[in-house]
């Protein structure tokens, strides 16, 4: 089984590195953004493959728009991310470029998206409107672009460096995240956005995302329990337990409180 090697998620939600063993057996995706309660298996042959291959419940139970809120969330983005045709896009950390194909085939922007795992931009390419984007093995940390680069710059649930894509954004461009915060009540909102204004960024939308990623982690939670007789042969009994234990984190988290979740869009200039 294939070792996962990629852009760290968000802290608590770092990718798993552990191998399974024993028999592989591929765990239905489910659609993005659906509820868990009920669903069939919803994947694309590519992403099926891709979840046979790697021991990772974000992959199997967030799918291809691998974020909270799935892709009416990217949509909501693209909606206020101020993007017109011909533009440039920057999906960063960007797993299989669910962002950057849909800006690319909505919007008809030039859209580029970088993750350091080649089999995760390898499986992005053989989906839908694969062919709109350009592919880029890169880490967020050090992006192998020229300053202003982008007129918009993108992160879904996955590793954020404010310095580096403000570097590459555009003067007038736009920053669009799917990001945890931690939650308003605690001040972590201000302190978010706060860092982003160090950089000449102003909120622009704003949309608290905190039920729908308690609602999301419960029901992986809970799949994980129910179907553990299936999960645990693929993933081993060890990382079985310790990805399982991570998301038992995040529910703790996010009930207490102490965890929030938004879509947020920042613009200058």
């Amino acid at each position: 089984m294939a070792e996962i090697v990629r852009e760290a998620r968000t802290p608590s939600r770092a990718a798993p590195t552990g191998r399974g063993c024993g028999t592989r057996m591929a765990m239905p995706i489910l659609a993005a953004g659906a509820t868990l309660e009920g669903m069939t298996a919803i994947a694309p042959a590519a992403l099926g493959a891709l979840s046979e291959a790697y021991a990772a419940w974000w992959i199997d139970f967030l799918g291809e728009h691998n974020h909270v809120g799935g892709a009416d969330a990217t949509k909501w983005l693209l909606d206020r991310s101020r993007l017109e045709p011909g533009q440039r896009m920057l999906d960063c950390g960007a797993f299989v470029g669910a962002a950057a194909r849909m800006a690319a085939d909505r919007l008809g922007v030039r859209a580029v998206a970088c993750d350091i795992s080649a089999d995760f931009l390898q499986t992005g390419q053989r989906l839908a409107n694969g062919g709109r984007v350009e592919w880029v093995a890169a880490n967020t940390q050090r992006l192998p672009f020229r300053d202003g680069s982008f007129d918009s710059v993108w992160a879904m649930d996955t590793y954020i460096s404010p310095r580096e894509m403000s570097r590459v954004a555009a003067r007038t461009g736009t920053i669009c995240l799917c990001a945890e915060a931690p939650n308003d009540g605690r001040g972590g909102s201000e302190s978010f956005v706060d860092e982003w204004t160090e950089y000449g960024w102003t909120l622009t939308a704003h949309k608290q995302m905190s039920s729908e990623a308690t609602q999301a982690w419960r029901g992986v939670e809970g799949e994980m329990v129910r179907r553990r007789h299936d999960i645990e042969p693929r993933y081993g009994t060890r990382n079985y337990l310790r990805q399982l234990d991570m998301v038992a984190n995040l529910v703790y988290a996010y009930e207490r409180g102490e965890q929030g979740h938004g879509l947020f869009v920042f613009a200058r200039g």
